[in-house]
């Protein structure tokens, strides 16, 4: 699926080997599916006491690195990521943010690695 300038993710339609993000339009990383081992979605925290803040969060762990996508709507993200054909996850500016009220959003993307002992 070729992704346009509104869109924040990009699926396969089937079993994707490595999930990007891209965190601007030059700098990506990747992470093996096989080394995802929880996420979860919820509400964002930050979203109380900044009314323009993102209202959700989503958290995945992988074995090397942690991955915090803040936006709205990212329930469908959650679903491709859980039928493994998430491909690519994109922030987007602003701009987009209501263009299509019933996709999803992504605000930011941050990547923490885990440090080695």
């Amino acid at each position: 699926m070729p992704l346009t300038n509104d869109q924040c993710y990009t699926s396969s339609g089937k079993y994707c080997f490595c999930i990007e993000f891209y965190l601007d339009e030059h700098h990506r990383e990747g992470f093996p599916t096989s080394q995802l081992i929880h996420y979860s979605l919820g509400p964002n925290p930050d979203a109380e006491d900044d009314k323009n803040a993102p209202p959700q969060k989503f958290a995945l762990a992988f074995s090397t690195a942690d991955v915090v996508i803040h936006g709205w709507r990212l329930g469908l993200i959650a679903d491709k990521l859980q039928e493994n054909e998430l491909a690519s996850v994109h922030a987007l500016p602003k701009r987009y943010g209501e263009l299509d009220r019933k996709m999803p959003f992504v605000a930011s993307i941050k990547i923490t690695p885990i440090e080695k002992e």
